[in-house]
């Protein structure tokens, strides 16, 4: 497996330094940064005075001091009032020449960016101005983005294929004017690009995607009403079981829903797949299956599939704003050797009434790690099959006596307190159905954290604050 950096991004303050003088004075310290700061000059003087220092003439001429009452002089722009270099917080900037090298001029401060043609593939915060990695497929409007590593295909490098499942299939160049009919058609005219992006119209699409070759960034990018009814392997496959590959598949707004086979998503031996704003409902098959190999799910909902999600063989698999209400055949999630679990702001909901139906670790090598989040049955008998010690649940709500723990802000609730909090329990449906009763206030939001739920209603995002446990949350009134 091809070990990636993780995507969440990092902060650029490196660059933000303080203005220059425009008369050579050296760069003082940021603002937002504790350190030195700026001495005033040695003599003081009365406010609103201007003092001038003793002119020394011939040796019998006479030494006098003069000062001037209520005159001010205007400092240099680029300095501070001390005529000392100057620091981001205090000091206006009225053009890129008063700022050091590498930083432009912003609304009256020295900033490290104004839009993202600076930033180098990545791209610039539109309320900090710094640049940081990428963390939407939106925030690359004219390609998509590198989740993992944080960074906009290249423009002049990616290759786009539009697909409309409507069309007639014929020799179509898989323009915006001229879509293909299947992604099958618009991938074997793209076969040996690096750099690739589906853009799906709206429609039923009855074959599935696999990417089986090494070295490819691709992703498919979808939008209401792109549905896949896949009935044969595969619906979404990145990889092989052997040899492994380093290809990277990022997938948003998709549906799947019905179908069948062997999993509806399947990544074996390569980097990394990602699923954004997507669903996986009713799949006569596995949700996700994952095998050495990075799976992330964000802002997704998986419903009431045949079988749930299964990491095993060194992968992992980490769901972030998710829903995931499992009904059928063994566990919602399975944690097979070596493999590793992560679930953040995700509901975990095991409707099935048989013994361990939330969650298994298949041996002592597996690892699950859940924090903000809900792990819930409402049956009696037990509901996990993994040795506490291979769990660590935080600042969540759980139905699972061994993991309550106070220290952990892991609060336990009663089967019976569990159906009342959601819309549909029964049929699997997991937004809230009020304020998020026994769930409401047991989070607590950390820097990293998602900002929004799965349906964009905003979180508090202030470190330490209270919020509802799982993937979504009542809107603010």
């Amino acid at each position: 497996m091809t070990v990636k950096t993780s995507y969440l991004s990092f902060g650029s303050a490196l660059l933000l330094t303080a203005c220059f003088s425009p008369t050579g004075s050296d760069p003082g310290t940021a603002g937002p940064t504790s350190g030195d700061t700026t001495e005033p000059p040695a003599t003081a003087t009365e406010p609103g005075t201007t003092a001038v220092e003793p002119t020394t003439g011939e040796a019998d001429t006479d030494t006098t001091t003069t000062t001037t009452t209520g005159v001010a002089t205007e400092p240099p722009t680029g300095t501070s009032t001390t005529l000392e270099p100057c620091t981001l917080d205090i000091c206006p900037c009225q053009g890129d020449v008063d700022c050091e090298p590498g930083l432009q001029c912003h609304a009256g401060q020295c900033v490290e960016c104004i839009d993202s043609a600076t930033c180098g593939g990545r791209v610039c915060d539109p309320v900090d101005h710094v640049c940081r990695g990428c963390r939407e497929h939106a925030e690359c409007p004219e390609t998509a983005c590198e989740l993992d590593d944080g960074l906009c295909f290249p423009d002049e490098a990616t290759s786009h294929a539009y697909v409309d499942p409507s069309s007639a299939c014929s020799d179509q160049p898989c323009s915006f004017a001229q879509p293909c009919c299947s992604v099958a058609q618009a991938h074997g005219q793209f076969f040996d690009t690096t750099h690739l992006v589906f853009h799906l119209a709206p429609g039923l699409y009855q074959a599935g995607i696999e990417v089986s070759e090494g070295g490819r960034r691709i992703a498919v990018l979808g939008g209401p009403g792109v549905v896949f009814t896949v009935d044969a392997d595969p619906v979404i496959r990145l990889g092989l079981a052997r040899p492994p590959i380093d290809s990277e598949l990022y997938l948003s707004q998709i549906v799947i829903e019905g179908g069948q086979g062997s999993a509806a998503v399947r990544c074996s031996a390569a980097a990394d797949l990602w699923l954004d704003d997507s669903a996986i409902l009713g799949f006569t098959g596995r949700a996700v299956a994952v095998s050495d190999c990075d799976v992330v799910l964000r802002r997704s909902e998986l419903r009431l599939n045949l079988e749930g999600m299964l990491v095993e063989d060194g992968g992992t698999l980490r769901l972030e704003n998710s829903l995931v209400a499992h009904l059928n055949m063994g566990p919602a999630l399975a944690i097979g050797s070596a493999a590793a679990a992560d679930l953040v702001y995700t509901t975990l909901g095991d409707i099935t009434q048989h013994m361990f139906g939330l969650f298994t670790c298949l041996d002592g090598t597996a690892t699950l790690v859940a924090r903000n989040s809900a792990l819930l049955s409402h049956v009696l008998v037990d509901t996990f099959d993994c040795v506490p010690s291979a769990v660590d649940i935080r600042d969540s709500v759980v139905t699972l006596g061994p993991f309550a723990n106070p220290d952990k802000n892991t609060h336990l609730i009663q089967a019976n307190e569990v159906s009342p909090i959601f819309a549909g329990w029964d049929a699997g449906l997991l937004h809230l159905a009020g304020d998020g009763g026994a769930l409401a206030g047991r989070a607590r939001w950390q820097p990293g954290d998602p900002q929004t739920d799965i349906d964009g209603d905003a979180r508090p995002a202030t470190a330490g604050a209270p919020d509802v446990a799982g993937g979504d949350r009542p809107p603010d009134p």
